[in-house]
């Protein structure tokens, strides 16, 4: 019998989260600039053509998470083995955090970009797709904005609350 089914659950599901090689959020500016990105992965792509910088990135990310399955494999030895209750609640963080991302890019639209280019308005919240419009040098520019949550971040988001109810109930 597992001692602590729980956290051993959510640890397993951890691991699953970290090996998933898919995005979990995607967001297009106009069609000229798309990031496909996650806690383990980040594909920018600009005007179509894949940005090669995201293969530098990637190779620290794929570092990171084999970090993150070699933690979440250590703390299910010890629960296994050891019958110690451990918790590794990075993905939950980051799962509920990742929701901030269009706010983020709000704050990147209204406060920095609006120095630079002028009548910049971005929508506080994104989910879906939605018309931004600006002037700048006396022309008016309309651009799509979309900003999708993939099935994966989903589930990552749902792991991530097995492993905070997880850490609050002690005896699981």
């Amino acid at each position: 019998m597992i001692k602590y089914p729980l956290s051993t659950l959510a640890l397993i599901l951890n691991v699953v989260v970290a090996l998933l090689p898919y995005c979990w959020w995607t967001y297009s500016v106009g069609g000229i600039v798309k990031i496909d990105d996650s806690l383990f992965l980040l594909n920018i792509y600009f005007e179509g053509q894949y940005l090669y910088i995201s293969n530098f990135i990637n190779m620290i990310l794929f570092a990171f998470r084999f970090y993150v399955i070699a933690v979440s494999l250590y703390f299910l030895y010890l629960i296994l083995r050891r019958g110690e209750k451990r918790n590794y609640l990075l993905i939950a963080w980051a799962s509920l955090f990742y929701i901030l991302d269009p706010v983020i890019i709000y704050i990147i639209f209204n406060y920095i970009l609006s120095h630079f280019i002028q009548g910049v308005t971005y929508p506080f919240f994104i989910i879906g797709q939605e018309s931004v419009e600006f002037t700048d040098s006396g022309y008016q520019i309309t651009m799509l904005i979309q900003s999708y949550p993939t099935f994966t971040y989903w589930f990552s988001l749902a792991v991530g609350i097995i492993n905070l109810i997880s850490r609050f109930l002690k005896k699981y």
